[in-house]
């Protein structure tokens, strides 16, 4: 054999194989991950969303609310005191309860 042929560095199969395997391993476990927390953030939005919605149907003019949304609003006054409950519904059925009380300010 000649000299050159014996002083080859490099990694054997077997080494190349398991670093694959590992990589793999990790990557799928990294993407499993970020679908977690793409998922949670998405929730979240929507959570913020219907508060944001519940919010706004709870003042003394609400807004009209986007296609597919359901508000339940109930609205009671006493001693010049408004309440405004609200159950409202998002397109895909979670909802969010609401109440708030507008006084008049004392002069």
């Amino acid at each position: 054999m000649p000299c050159s042929m014996n002083k080859q560095k490099g990694f054997s199969l077997p080494e190349v194989l398991l670093a694959m395997a590992l990589m793999i391993l990790v990557v799928t476990a990294l993407a499993g991950y970020h679908r977690a927390l793409v998922d949670g953030a998405a929730t979240l939005s929507q959570y913020r969303q219907l508060w944001r919605s519940a919010w706004q149907q709870t003042q003394r003019y609400p807004r009209p609310v986007d296609d597919g949304w359901r508000v339940n609003r109930m609205q009671t006054t006493r001693q010049r005191c408004v309440s405004i409950s609200v159950i409202i519904t998002t397109p895909v059925g979670k909802q969010g309860q609401m109440t708030r009380l507008h006084c008049p300010v004392s002069q």
